[in-house]
């Protein structure tokens, strides 16, 4: 009775110590993973935002330094009679500050000339407030850096922006001249997401100098900045990392990364006292319920045990048949519970051989982690070795088959996992298992790793391109889909998967040149040539001009022949990027130079921008800028200049039926409208169908009848009054008009 009590106790109580233990630690372990992992991922976006926006700007700014114009500039003293080259380098300077940017100012400086350009205007560079600045810049052999405003003496916070440095010319050991582009302090302010109560973002130089407002709810002072800076220094991994420290009687979290584009680093700051008060709740709730249960437990042993003894008694009298030595010799009543205990070993064998037939699964969760380089290499030669995959030398390459597109097929994006599954499933069949890993789904990609000899190299390229054609044909003929594939270099080592799978992923990017339903080895479609074309401002100029003369068919083939010429001459993927976007905004700030408002257009609830980033044929990219820009710029022009035109003519009118009786002049119409009479001339025309003089004309005759029949003005008054220079000539454009004569007209209708 009483070791069956304490067994049960024994049972009872550790269960319940152990899973309340290991709850409160998981829970409030998973509690503050879910929060590192949530900072980190929006320090990481914050990241992102920033560096786009540095990164664009820095683009624009070599763009607008390797013009021919900037380099003229850069050996010429300005004086009067350079106007034109100044108004082109001030052109320049403005189209490279987009107001999404932010960008605060842009000076061109020439130390050779000592002059500089700004937004203010031209001046000398002795007399510029930036002289000393400038200087100090040049003083530099870095041929572009980023350097920091400091903020006003005696302020504590950020600082009051940034400055990009690039030396003039380019690429040269020393230079005659300078460009600076500055960025506002409040900009980088609005990229930086600090929407939570309890987390702050700050973003410090490369020489740990905040950058952002670091003073909130969490950070109270630059002393516990300064901490958290010398902490960063102590890491033995400078580039990212977590750690905390006690700061106001709290606790605080700090999530760090370091950019490699400009070196400078990105603080998540956010306090662990809520994360530790949601822990303490959660452990007094753990320790109320194991109190509980034990106390269930407790009183259920006692009433179980006692009632349980009877019958195990009785069972082992009717077992050993009542022989009282056979009794003391046999165990005691707990071998019923050693026998359960056999039982649960024999299913704990039988749950091992269901694993084994989910090994699969855990074959594909193991090739997901190869592809996102998330595995050691010595995990790796682990899984290999359980999995039984051939220890010997094989070569490896990659292939990502991603869908073209599901427009004018049967399915919808919510259909979009299930055909990936079925393409998945197409590739392990068609595949020799033998020649590959096991097929995995990768979001939207489907990918399979496939081995060959080593030895073979050529037969193994040939037979990777056959795989991909049989797959290719196989998803079309089954499921009316057309996919294109991407292949990587052949590669020996298995730990190298990652780079091949982002070499695959690499080369579908390039259907943008091939069209849908391609094969797409790396090594095959990556540019040879870094050299970059001039952009075809000619094509665009084009364009815009039948896009305001709402010539539809123009416009289209204009398009067409823009789309093919950026395509042929920017053959790297995120060049071409550049550009279309370059040709968007272009598009954009046209219609908002018209007065509409088309930066405002948005696609299925999206920026129309993000669209732009998701195509990837020249024929979708085509159509989508025809679609969604050009023929809603041209119905907006349109539209606002039906409006206008109808004004016009209406306020023409108004003048023609007041001032008859006046010298009034196509001139003088023109003048009191501020436009070119010519081109009144032509909107009265379309609107009212004659010309103005004409109108003006037949008007007067219309006045004249009038006053024939209802006056007794004499003719020559009349003719007069209506601006001829005498009466034959009033005669006589009645009678070519009326077909008689002013003073017949008189008496026929009175």
């Amino acid at each position: 009775m009483v070791r069956l009590l304490l067994l049960t106790l024994l049972i009872g109580t550790i269960p319940v110590v152990t899973l309340g233990s290991l709850s409160f630690i998981r829970a409030k372990n998973s509690v503050q993973e879910k929060v590192n992992d949530s900072n980190m991922q929006l320090l990481q976006q914050t990241q992102l935002n920033v560096e786009q926006v540095l990164q664009l700007f820095e683009n624009l700014m070599t763009q607008y330094i390797s013009t021919s114009t900037v380099n003229e500039a850069l050996q010429t003293p300005f004086s009067p009679k350079n106007f034109v080259l100044m108004n082109e380098l001030a052109v320049g300077l403005n189209k490279m500050q987009p107001y999404e940017l932010g960008i605060q100012n842009v000076y061109l400086a020439n130390l050779e000339h000592g002059w500089v350009l700004s937004n203010q205007g031209y001046g000398v560079l002795d007399e510029s407030q930036m002289k000393d600045i400038i200087r100090e810049y040049a003083k530099s052999d870095k041929p572009s850096f980023w350097a920091t405003i400091s903020s006003e003496p005696g302020d504590t916070g950020a600082a009051s922006g940034v400055r990009l440095v690039k030396r003039l010319p380019l690429y040269r050991i020393s230079g005659s001249g300078l460009i600076i582009g500055v960025i506002s302090h409040n900009k980088l302010e609005k990229l930086v997401f600090n929407e939570g109560e309890k987390r702050e973002t700050v973003i410090l130089d490369a020489q740990y100098n905040p950058l952002t407002q670091p003073f909130g709810s969490v950070m109270k002072s630059a002393d516990e900045l300064a901490q958290a800076v010398e902490r960063i220094q102590q890491s033995p991994d400078m580039q990212s990392g977590y750690f905390t420290f006690n700061a106001n009687h709290e606790t605080v979290s700090v999530i760090f990364s370091k950019s490699s584009y400009n070196g400078w680093y990105y603080l998540s700051f956010s306090s662990l006292n809520d994360i530790t008060r949601d822990s303490r709740s959660i452990g007094w709730y753990t320790l109320y319920i194991s109190a509980g249960t034990f106390t269930f437990i407790l009183l259920m042993a006692w009433i179980g045990s006692k009632r349980m003894y009877l019958p195990i008694r009785r069972v082992v009298s009717v077992a050993i048949g009542g022989d009282s030595e056979n009794q003391r010799e046999h165990k005691d009543e707990f071998q019923v519970i050693g026998e359960q205990i056999n039982r649960l070993r024999t299913s704990q064998t039988h749950m091992k051989d269901q694993l084994r037939i989910h090994s699969k699964q855990l074959e594909a969760f193991f090739i997901r982690r190869l592809l996102q380089g998330e595995i050691r290499p010595s995990e790796t030669r682990e899984r290999w070795s359980q999995f039984a995959y051939d220890p010997g030398p094989a070569m490896f390459a990659v292939l990502t088959v991603q869908i073209d597109t599901l427009e004018h097929t049967r399915y919808g994006d919510q259909d979009i996992d299930l055909l990936m599954f079925a393409i998945n499933n197409i590739a392990g069949e068609l595949i020799q298992p033998e020649r590959r890993l096991e097929p995995v789904v990768m979001v939207d990609n489907q990918v399979t790793i496939c081995r060959g000899e080593e030895q073979l190299a050529p037969n193994f390229e040939a037979m990777l391109f056959e795989y991909a054609e049989q797959v290719q044909q196989t998803v079309d003929d089954l499921l009316g889909l057309k996919i294109s594939i991407g292949i990587s270099r052949l590669y020996s080592d298995i730990n190298q998967t990652h780079q091949a799978y982002k070499e695959s992923l690499e080369s579908l990017k390039y259907r943008v040149r091939f069209g849908e339903q391609a094969i797409l080895p790396f090594m095959h479609v990556l540019p040879a040539t870094s050299i970059t074309a001039a952009y075809p401002d000619w094509l665009e100029k084009e364009l815009l001009d039948a896009v305001k003369m709402e010539d539809r068919a123009r416009s289209k083939e204009l398009l067409n022949e823009f789309i093919q010429k950026v395509i042929a001459d920017y053959p790297r993927y995120d060049d071409l990027q550049m550009v279309l976007t370059r040709f968007l905004i272009d598009l954009l700030r046209e219609w908002q130079e018209a007065g509409e408002r088309g930066n405002s257009l948005r696609v299925m609830d999206k920026p129309i921008h993000e669209h732009l980033l998701g195509l990837r044929t020249a024929e979708d990219i085509e159509m989508w800028f025809f679609r969604n820009v050009i023929e809603p710029m041209i119905d907006s022009l349109h539209h606002k200049w039906e409006s206008q035109n109808k004004t016009i003519s209406n306020r023409m009118l108004d003048m023609i039926h007041d001032e008859f009786a006046s010298n009034l002049t196509l001139e003088l119409c023109a003048s009191r409208l501020n436009y070119h009479p010519n081109y009144i001339k032509t909107v009265f025309r379309k609107e009212t169908g004659v010309n103005f003089s004409d109108y003006l004309s037949q008007y007067r005759l219309t006045i004249a009848k009038k006053w024939l029949v209802e006056s007794d003005m004499k003719i020559n008054e009349i003719a007069e009054r209506l601006q001829y220079q005498n009466s034959q000539n009033f005669i006589r454009y009645f009678r070519k008009m009326e077909n008689m004569t002013p003073g017949q007209y008189r008496e026929k209708h009175r």
